[in-house]
Parts: C-alpha cells; structure tokens; sequence
C-alpha cells in the first residue's frame, strides 16, 4: 500500500467523487485523501468515515491524520481506542501504522473497547507483529493497574479494597491478591476468596487453606465454597474434612457439600459423620454428597439405611432418593 501525501498535491478533480465510503478511481481516492488533510483539529469521531474507506490507502491517511496531530501535541480524543481496533484492519500498512503509533505515541489512553480490541488483537491478530505489539502493550497495562489496584487494598474505605481485589485478579496478580488475605474487613477476605476460586491456580492454594481456617464463619463459608469450585484439590482436603465439626452449623453444612466432589477415600468418612448432626440442613447436604456413592460403597448404604429412621421427613425422603 502506498500512502498518499496530500501536501504534495496542488489540485484534485472537480468532477470525483468526495463520497469517503466510495471507492474506485484514483481520482476520487486522493480528493478523499485531500478532504482528509482539510480537516481542523481532527478527532477520531471526525475521521471515522475514512477509517471505515473501502481503500486501504484512505484508511491509511485517516491515521496518519490523527497520529501527526497527536505528535503535534493536539491528542485527538479516544485516539488510542481507535489505533487498538485498526490492529484488525485488513491491510497490513494499516496495521503497521497502528502498531507503531500505539508503541510510540506517549501517554496515550486506552479505554475499556481498546482493551477489548487489544485482547482480540492478541489473541487472534493477522500477523505476528500485531499479536506481538497487543500483548506487549497488554502487559503493560496490567502492569500499571496491578500497581494502582495494589495501593488500593490499603485504602481506608472497605469497599475500595474490595473493588481492589476484584481488580487484581482480574489482572491474575495472585501475589497481591494474597496480600489481603488477613484484611481486618470479613468482606475484603471474602472477596480474596471468592477470586481466588475464578483465578484457579496453584499459588493460591495455601491462601484459600488459611482462610479456610479463618476465625470469621463468613469468610470460612466462601472458603469452602471457593474449594469446592477448585475440585477440592489435596492441600485443602485436611482443612475442610475439620469444617465438618465447626461450631457454625453453615460452616459445617457448606464442608458437607465441598466434600461431594472429593474422592471417596476422603469424603465418606466426615460425611458418615455429619449425616448424625443435630441440624437438619447439614444432614440433608451429607446424604446430598453421599448420594453418589450409595451405589458401591457399604457402608455408605448402611448409614443411609439407617437414616431411613431419621426425624426429619425431609432427610427421610431425600434418603429414599439416594437409596432408589
């Protein structure tokens, strides 16, 4: 692709087209490329015929518009935005062009839909350098909103905490979301929790073992559920196999369901046990998670047998199911 300089130009056809969606003659093409360059204080809005031209030249022209305006010190509003999405053109100048203006134009802003572009640039770009340039200018967004979301789990106000940790995994930054692991606030510990299970790595794995040892029963709650999510993985089976005996009995009914997706080996035993508590919703979450095993496992059947004679008409009809 050639990119036209309409400086160098001193005239155009009258009789062309100045359609910017159109296509075709040369001639139209450049007077295009001269109503381009006519524009005072360009901003994307104001280019965004030329940068949807069926010419890649035109297309082309339209950011050079913009980029030498942004150089000239008039940063064109959502001009990042604009250059993250021309990473999808299907010209590859356009694409260069783009590329090189959202590496080299300073302090240039990025909002939510340049994000979006910059993730769909990373993943699925045309070509190795627009793959390239969108990861690396991702990596460094990150960077500096991990930094800022980091300062904010200091931040005095409970809900700016929260709303840093959401921000955090978001980013998977699981170090700093392991920082507020010991927040004052139950919530903020809830939050860690909670993402902790969305982010489903490794390294978070002895955060959520200490907060399933957490003194809060809220916090423990949504540990045990975050647990179940990650499939129970070993290092939190020792934690929530001890929830079964918790003095709350929603602690103790939430490690009751964690265990059904345990192995047998592990599960049967603690739930053999909570299918005697006191309280019936914690029964009823045993034979729950026990049901799948009543099928191979005797003992398993005995202690549903048994809880035939249950108190409760409910558990007794829940058992029914699971025997059947």
């Amino acid at each position: 692709m050639t990119i036209i300089d309409a400086d160098a130009t001193t005239a155009t056809d009258p009789t062309s087209s100045t359609d910017p969606t159109g296509g075709g003659s040369s001639s139209g093409l450049l007077a295009r490329v001269v109503e381009l360059h006519r524009i005072a204080d360009p901003d994307p809005a104001d280019i965004e015929p030329y940068l949807r031209d069926a010419e890649p030249e035109v297309r082309g022209a339209a950011l050079g518009v913009l980029i030498r305006a942004a150089n000239a010190g008039a940063l064109p509003s959502g001009l990042g935005d604009t250059l993250a999405w021309a990473l999808a053109d299907e010209d590859e100048q356009v694409r260069g062009l783009a590329a090189e203006a959202l590496r080299d134009l300073p302090e240039l802003y990025i909002g939510d839909d340049g994000v979006k572009a910059l993730l769909l640039a990373a993943r699925h770009g045309r070509d190795a350098l627009v793959r390239e340039s969108a990861a690396g200018l991702l990596d460094v967004l990150a960077e500096g909103a991990a930094e800022l979301y980091a300062q904010g789990l200091h931040d005095g106000e409970v809900h700016v905490r929260i709303q840093a940790v959401l921000g955090l995994v978001a980013l998977h930054a699981v170090a700093e979301v392991a920082e507020a692991a010991d927040d004052p606030a139950r919530e903020v510990r809830v939050a860690v929790a909670e993402g902790l299970a969305r982010l489903a790595v490794p390294a978070g794995l002895p955060v959520l073992e200490h907060l399933l040892a957490d003194h809060d029963a809220v916090v423990r709650m949504a540990s045990l559920d975050a647990a179940a999510e990650l499939g129970l993985p070993e290092p939190l089976e020792g934690r929530v196999i001890t929830a079964v005996a918790h003095q709350s009995w929603q602690v103790r009914k939430r490690a009751a369901l964690a265990l059904g997706v345990a192995g047998a080996e592990v599960a049967v035993q603690p739930l053999l046990h909570a299918l005697r508590d006191r309280i019936v919703d914690v029964r009823r979450a045993a034979v729950q998670s026990l049901e799948q095993w009543a099928a191979d496992r005797p003992e398993v059947v005995t202690a549903l047998t048994e809880a035939l004679a249950d108190p409760d008409p409910g558990v007794r009809t829940q058992v029914r199911w699971a025997l059947a």
